[in-house]
């Protein structure tokens, strides 16, 4: 096997390490990390080839979205997104309404943005140091072994429109911006879609709003009277990543994204057909199958929480391989970040099943994700420093939203 690089100056990007014959150290993972770990290629093809091996449930929610369906048809359109979501976390909905031109725009537009020059990209690079998370980024060190992720990035807010900050949106080629709004206003429509369908799977036919209501309603004690409560209806956040995984010779040792769950309510998936995905199920790391015209789908942990655990977070990572660059696209729906306080919707919290959340914010819960994972990571590098021979085998703690 080659060796890995030795420590080096390291470029900005990770595209600019794909042409390297072994991985800078920096980019290694741990061996307890590695289990499992290869060329995306390979292990697709091995699971493809495995026919006991769980697929990710595929569910057509056309029949919803048809005026003319019977209600036994969507009745088991409901029943099947509910399955799913409490079983996996994850889903391919196919019958989605978003035309195959817009997506095969979307793809191409940011084909071409990741296939100019580094220098190029640069014009729009983000400074999270800073605390400017939007634009040009890398997957830097996010733990505190250093370790680096092979994915570079663009992101940015893509609804509501009017919040969007579209300095941040590329020039180049002409069709990003117009593609990129219009897959985001009908991302929006679709996320209200599963939402009612995903509610009516816990409450019933006559709660469809439940879910959505939860995550746009603002809840604040009117000022000198902390016994009236003042409702505001705000909207949800949808924001964009395209994650760019370039070509990586040595698979075994990388990984694209660690190990997480998305702090979402829902997050919806495209890509360019390369796999790389792969979530886990019953113990078991399935790698997700391209199948052409639907869009994945991922419960995320605010859905999570409002569903009292019924819905599952779904647990997913990202490899990488030597043959083709990865590329997908992914919009993340999120409530706002302070104004909405998430817990479990009170139907579902009973003496037998009590709630299994604390209430919280989003950005409450980010904050308190954060902080778990990097304890985690301090105690696990104490211990390595000790020399006392202790590893932990058990999944990486969920991180912040990337796929």
């Amino acid at each position: 096997m080659v060796s890995p690089s030795p420590l080096l100056q390291l470029p900005a990007r990770v595209e600019a390490l794909s042409g390297l014959s072994a991985i800078p150290l920096e980019y290694v993972r741990p061996a307890d990390e590695r289990a499992g770990l290869g060329d995306a290629f390979d292990l697709a093809r091995t699971h493809a080839n495995d026919h006991t091996a769980p697929q990710i449930p595929v569910v057509d929610i056309s029949p919803f979205l048809d005026a003319t369906s019977s209600q036994q048809q969507r009745d088991a359109c409901v029943e099947a997104v509910r399955a799913a979501a409490a079983d996996w976390g994850v889903m391919h909905i196919a019958g989605h309404g978003i035309p195959a031109e817009l997506m095969d725009r979307l793809r191409a537009a940011g084909a071409v943005f990741f296939a100019l020059p580094i220098q190029d990209k640069e014009a729009y690079a983000n400074d999270p140091a800073a605390g400017r998370l939007q634009g040009y980024g890398s997957r830097l060190a996010t733990n505190t072994s250093g370790q680096r992720e092979w994915e570079d990035y663009l992101f940015h807010l893509v609804q509501p429109d009017g919040l969007a900050d579209h300095a941040l949106w590329p020039v180049h080629p002409p069709d990003y911006v117009p593609a990129t709004r219009d897959f985001g206003r009908r991302t929006r429509e679709l996320t209200s879609t599963l939402l009612t369908i995903l509610s009516m799977g816990l409450l019933g036919p006559d709660h469809g709003d439940a879910l959505e209501k939860a995550l746009i309603t603002h809840s604040q004690a009117e000022a000198g009277d902390e016994h009236e409560q003042k409702q505001q209806d705000l909207d949800l956040l949808l924001q964009f990543k395209i994650n760019y995984y370039p070509r990586c010779p040595q698979p075994e040792l990388a990984i694209g994204v660690e190990a997480h769950t998305d702090v979402s309510a829902l997050s919806f998936i495209l890509h360019n057909g390369v796999p790389g995905l792969q979530v886990l199920h019953r113990g078991r790391w399935v790698t997700a199958r391209d199948e052409p015209g639907t869009i994945i789908v991922h419960v995320g942990d605010a859905l999570e929480i409002l569903s009292n655990g019924r819905y599952t977070s779904v647990l997913h990572r990202g490899l990488v391989n030597r043959e083709a660059v990865r590329i997908s696209w992914v919009v993340f729906a999120e409530p706002p970040p302070d104004a909405v306080v998430l817990r479990p919707l009170p139907e579902l919290v009973t003496a037998d099943q009590p709630a299994r959340f604390t209430p919280c914010t989003f950005k409450e819960h980010l904050d308190s994700k954060l902080f778990k994972k990097k304890q985690k990571e301090q105690q696990k590098a104490k211990e390595e420093e000790d020399g006392n021979g202790v590893h932990h085998h058990d999944e990486p703690l969920p991180q912040t939203q990337t796929n």
